[in-house]
């Protein structure tokens, strides 16, 4: 294991939180210029109590909306906000951190299923103006567990997403053994500590970290 930004790291524990609460494993968090975390969120998609977030138990509410909602309107126009995020954004959050005073995006994994939405900023000039800068994180094992984190759900839930699974292969295979052995579930039911699901994996993590490499480079 090696060093992950701070903000990053948070993100990631977000996630892992909510796989543990049985969300999609997905985190947020939104820093000002000095790197300071002002806003959090996670994914509470099967979720009915939103606790220290605004959305949970419907289909908006994902990590990155959650993370947006926190935030005041009016009162970060002069400031130049980052969002942290465990996964590339879908659709929807796309078009809310557009509409948000968000600068700039970090992504720690991409989504086979939300390649390249930045697209979206030549479909007229409005959305164009200002368009946040968006940055991939390098591909490596924490990519790879953030990956692991919904397909695993969808293993547990016994779903088939052939355009999710067939561009991980490495991950998948990865998420179904750790399905089969119960090892995400037991920590998830002891609720233990990141860092400590991560150890363990880590080499296996490596190893599907290909995937990550492959769909940055689409």
């Amino acid at each position: 294991m090696h060093d992950l930004a701070a903000p990053m790291w948070r993100a990631l524990e977000l996630a892992w939180k909510s796989a543990c609460a049985g969300s999609l494993g997905i985190g947020a968090v939104i820093t000002d210029a000095d790197d300071r975390i002002i806003a959090t969120g996670r994914n509470r998609l099967f979720e009915h109590d939103p606790g220290d977030d605004v959305l949970a138990g419907t289909s908006l509410a994902h990590a990155e909306l959650n993370a947006l909602a926190s935030l005041r309107w009016g009162a970060h126009q002069r400031d130049r906000l980052t969002l942290w995020t465990t996964l590339e954004p879908c659709l929807q959050c796309t078009g809310a951190i557009r509409m948000a005073p968000i600068a700039e995006v970090r992504m720690l994994a991409p989504d086979p299923l939300f390649r390249d939405l930045s697209a979206m900023q030549h479909v007229s000039p409005h959305p164009n103006r200002p368009w946040p800068e968006y940055h991939a994180h390098p591909a490596d094992a924490y990519g790879a567990f953030a990956l692991v984190l919904q397909t695993h759900v969808l293993t547990f839930w016994g779903i088939d997403n052939a355009a999710w699974t067939d561009e991980l292969p490495r991950v998948t295979a990865l998420a179904r053994e750790l399905h089969g052995s119960g090892e995400l579930i037991e920590a998830a039911a002891q609720s233990a500590p990141l860092a400590c699901v991560l150890e363990p994996l880590w080499s296996r993590l490596d190893h599907a970290s290909a995937d990550v490499a492959a769909l940055w480079a689409r």
